[in-house]
């Protein structure tokens, strides 16, 4: 009986799994693709997941999906996890780089930095900044395409605060799609006059950008290491996904 139970856990949780990482509702034909499994025994999972209320099931479109509170609860864990985790990543890139370091994320039509490792000890928490030219803005929007973009910035006047400010939506599309080919984003004075930057998004367990982890500091010091910085920024925020949930796979 012991058996039989964790094996219905386990196959329950597989679901639970496959159907987070999806794009929303989806039959269990879908899920059960998603899984390599047979859809009768997928089926016969979801159907129990519906009678435990952690999924529910549209009658007319015949989908499923994870109930709300579902949704709610694993937001949470997904917060807490980065307030956990998140410190020691900031820590570890600004000892590597020498660098401020920061957890940022879109609030509004802005970016905030609501975690920090600052050496200077000076803060920038709180503060918001235009996505368009913020040190995180290109990562925070990396999944965007242009039809997206120009949604975001519709209503945006492109104010020059530093002097590699992006002067319209179409340079910054520019910029992030030269930022997916090479890993991490680059901001060199765009948010202000003598300030660099290297940033790359962070991922949780549905596979969306929830936030961007970046460097910030003096031109002169950070631009000739852009390189080097990029690719560390972009693996420690890969590793702070995984911590996430992003990517995870059961055995």
């Amino acid at each position: 009986m012991a058996d039989e139970t964790t094996g219905s856990l386990g196959r329950g949780l597989d679901v639970l799994l496959a159907m987070a990482g999806g794009a929303g509702p989806a039959p269990g034909s879908v899920i059960a693709e998603r899984l390599g499994r047979h859809r009768i025994q997928v089926v016969r999972t979801l159907q129990s997941l519906v009678a435990a209320g952690v999924v529910t099931r549209d009658p007319v479109g015949l989908t499923y999906d994870l109930d709300w509170r579902l949704h709610s609860q694993a937001v949470r864990v997904v917060r807490a996890r980065l307030m956990t985790e998140g410190p020691q990543v900031l820590r570890e890139a600004s000892e590597a780089t020498g660098a401020a370091t920061f957890l940022a994320e879109v609030r509004g039509d802005g970016s905030v930095a609501f975690a920090e490792h600052v050496p200077t000890g000076l803060s920038w928490a709180g503060r918001s900044y235009p996505l368009y030219c913020d040190d995180a803005g290109q990562a925070l929007l990396w999944d965007c395409g242009r039809d997206e973009l120009d949604i975001v910035f519709a209503n945006t006047e492109f104010i020059a605060y530093g002097p590699n400010s992006p002067v319209d939506v179409g340079q910054f599309a520019e910029r992030l799609a030269a930022a997916r080919e090479r890993g991490y984003s680059v901001a060199d004075e765009e948010s202000e006059p003598a300030v660099f930057a290297v940033a790359a998004p962070v991922r949780d367990f549905t596979g969306e950008v929830i936030c961007a982890l970046h460097t910030e500091g003096p031109s002169r010091e950070l631009a000739p290491l852009a390189e080097e910085h990029g690719r560390l920024i972009a693996e420690l925020a890969g590793r702070l996904s995984a911590l996430l949930g992003h990517g995870a796979t059961r055995t």
